[in-house]
Order: structure tokens, then sequence, then C-alpha cells
């Protein structure tokens, strides 16, 4: 009964029907979506109205002890985690692009998630450095966690302005979170950076071609907003920067479904791998 439930609100008319009763969506918000783990939660226009929201429902941001904790391993020697099949093609061409010398630039890379990934298939035996950019409680948990790893190449840092110059970006699920990443209202990722690398990643991305909106983003102890980008808008990005698209590939272990809104249903995410192209890097 719960998964037809489920269904009913989520992938059906009878969703967008039942949203519209007022207080109706208030009420799951307060009941059901606040005590879960990752659910979704209305849609909005702006990421400001969408953190104006989730101020009413819960804390606010991923600054917060509760997350840092789930995206922080603390056993020094625990078993590997699952792993995701998107990763696969990151990590195929960073076996590809990574070399002695390199230094990878890790947006949103928490304790060191995808490092470690890395350094469990042996991609990280040649000198290099990784530096990871994340908020300061998960930038605490991440350093202290290293210092007892004794690993000797990752860094940490919550500025993106002092990052070090790099040769490849990651950002391999943190994009959707970001207030500006385009650069609409001010700075983007990439007018951030000192020097534009030679190889961005992006994985894990909600686009759509019917007009771009925000949610909110539930994690129990912390609500975030979340957006669904428009693909002309978020491919231009790049493009003007001076990178073409030279791979992309599906997400199908992540899915987002919100409540009442049958029409924004994604069956899966998108990940792309850019390229600055050998002109652009020359100006």
């Amino acid at each position: 009964m719960k998964n037809v439930l489920k269904a009913m609100f989520m992938h059906s008319q009878v969703g967008s029907w039942v949203g519209k009763i007022p207080g109706v969506p208030q009420f799951y918000a307060r009941t059901v979506w606040s005590k879960r783990m990752n659910p979704f939660f209305g849609l909005y226009g702006s990421f400001e109205d969408a953190e104006r929201a989730a101020t009413d429902l819960n804390h606010v941001g991923w600054n917060d002890e509760g997350i840092a904790r789930v995206l922080v391993h603390e056993e020094t020697h625990e078993a590997p985690q699952p792993f995701q099949t998107s990763q696969f093609a990151v990590l195929l061409w960073l076996s590809k692009l990574l070399k002695s010398g390199s230094t990878v630039l890790d947006i949103g890379g928490a304790g060191g998630i995808f490092y470690e990934i890395c350094t469990r298939y042996d991609l990280l035996s040649m000198p290099l450095r990784w530096h990871v950019v994340d908020m300061p409680e998960t930038v605490k948990r991440g350093i202290a966690r290293h210092e007892e790893l004794k690993s000797t190449m990752i860094t940490f840092g919550t500025d993106l302005a002092e990052a070090p110059m790099s040769s490849i970006m990651l950002m391999l699920g943190v994009i959707q979170y970001l207030p500006d990443p385009l650069g609409e209202k001010g700075p983007g990722v990439l007018e951030s950076v000192e020097t534009l690398p030679s190889h961005i990643f992006v994985n894990k991305v909600s686009l759509t071609d019917d007009g771009e909106i925000w949610t909110i983003q539930n994690y129990i102890t912390t609500a975030t907003p979340y957006r669904f980008f428009s693909r002309k808008k978020f491919m231009a990005y790049f493009e003007s920067h001076g990178y073409r698209l030279r791979d992309r590939w599906l997400v199908p272990e992540i899915s987002v479904s919100i409540p009442f809104h049958p029409e924004r249903t994604l069956s899966c995410l998108e990940g792309f791998y850019f390229e600055r192209q050998p002109e652009a890097q020359t100006q």
C-alpha cells in the first residue's frame, strides 16, 4: 500500500490534484518529508525562494555536523562503500588523465570520498595533489580522517578562490546545490578559480528542457535548495569558457521525484566531461 500511495503522489495526475488541496502539501512536508532522508519537496523560482521555504521546515545548509558525519567516514579501516554506476565513467577518464604532478580540484568532495575511491583502484600511485573544497564542518572531519590515514597527497580548504591551480576539476554531485554556479548574479564556479582547468567532470546533474526550477532536498538534520538546470543554459556556460563536451553518461542510480508534481519526475540524472579547447587555453 505504501508503494501504491507513493506512486500516486509522485508519478500520477492524482498527485497533482491532491497537491492543490489547501494545507495538504504543508501537512505532508511536516509529517513525512521532514522525517526522511533525501526526499524532495516543492517547486520554486529561485535559490532564494527555495531557501526561504526550507527555513520554515528545517535547519538550512550544508555546514552541519550531522551532514558531516554522514559524508565523512570516521573509521580508518572501513569496508569499501557501495560503488555507484556513474562513478565508473569518471574513473575511466581519470585513469587516462592523471599523471605525475597533476593537481585535482575536488569541489564538494566531502572528506575525500573520490580520492579514496581512486586510491582503492590504484590510480594515485604517482605523486600528485588532490585538493578538496567543502564546508567547514566537513573539512574539519576530512582533515582528521586523512591525518589518521596518513594520506600525503590530499589537502582541504573552504574557499574556492584560494584553491590551487588545477588541471582537473571535479564536481561530482555538488553543482545543483550551489547558489550561483553559472555566474548569473556574480562570479560562477569558473570565474572563482585562478586558472581554468583543462578538464572538468560534472556528475549527478538534474537537467530539464522544460524551464528550470528549484526544489528542496531534506537530510533529516538540514534541508537545502536543489536546482533543475536548463540544459541549454548549463551547456552554454561551459562552452562560453572555451570547453567542448567530450563525453556524457546517464546516472541510473539516482532519480528525482517531487510529491504533487509528477511532471517534474526524472528517472535518472546525467554526467559530463568537458575538455578545454587548445585555442582557448592559449588565450
